[in-house]
Formats: structure tokens, sequence, C-alpha cells
């Protein structure tokens, strides 16, 4: 439960904080640095003794957001959001090793799932609320 908690406390301080921070950069920069952010925290995870198998795997997966950023970012805005909640389902996975075999903090994956469906949604509404302005 304590995950949970501070999974929607640390969802809320950057909801909070977007707004304030869109006056300097865009808000669809500051969701294309967190997407890439969380896909390579799994990367550090698995340098941590793991197999080499699950090292290219968590490296591949991140690259893998990593570039949905990118498009993301110059293209599709709203493919920010989803990856976001995509990386929810790659939390999903790591649940209790039943998937993913990387050695990760048995919190992580719940608190990390729900971080990311805030981000996502919140991301998405964001995104609609700036294409139906801009129109």
């Amino acid at each position: 439960m304590m995950e949970i908690i501070s999974a929607v406390a640390t969802a809320l301080v950057v909801m909070l904080l977007t707004p304030a921070l869109s006056k300097h950069f865009p808000a669809k920069l500051l969701a294309a640095t967190i997407l890439c952010s969380i896909a390579f925290i799994y990367v550090g995870f698995s340098l941590r003794g793991n197999q080499v198998s699950s090292i290219v795997l968590e490296v591949a997966v991140a690259i893998i957001f990593y570039f949905i950023a990118i498009i993301g970012y110059s293209k599709y805005i709203h493919l920010i959001a989803l990856g976001i909640l995509l990386h929810g389902i790659w939390d999903i996975f790591h649940y209790k090793a039943m998937l993913i075999r990387t050695a990760i903090p048995d919190y992580w994956p719940i608190y990390c799932l729900v971080v990311d469906f805030l981000w996502g949604v919140y991301f998405f509404i964001i995104f609609k609320r700036q294409e139906k302005q801009s129109i």
C-alpha cells in the first residue's frame, strides 16, 4: 500500500510542477524526458548482478521507449503519453519476476505502474487540451 501512496505523491508533484515548468519549455519536452528516463531505470537495475540476457533485454526495450519519445516529440505528441502508459505494462511484466526476471526491488513494479498510469493519463489530457487550443 505504501508504494501506491508514494506513487500518487510522486505523480502529483510532476502534475503540479508541469504548468510552472511549461513557462520555460513545452510540456511535451517534459513528457518525452520522463518517458526516456523511466525506460532507462530498468537498465540501471539490470546492471546490478543480472544475467547478460536481462541487460540486453532492458537496453533494447529502453531504446524502443526512447524512439517512441522522439517520434512523439517530433510528429505525434499523443505517442508520448501512450508510451508512458505502455511503460506501465512493462512494469507489470516485472511484477514478482513473472515474465521478466531482472532483479529489481519488490515494491518497484507497482510503484512505477501507478506513476506511469497517472502520468500517461495526465499528459494525454494536457496534449488534448493543447490540440484543441491550437485549432
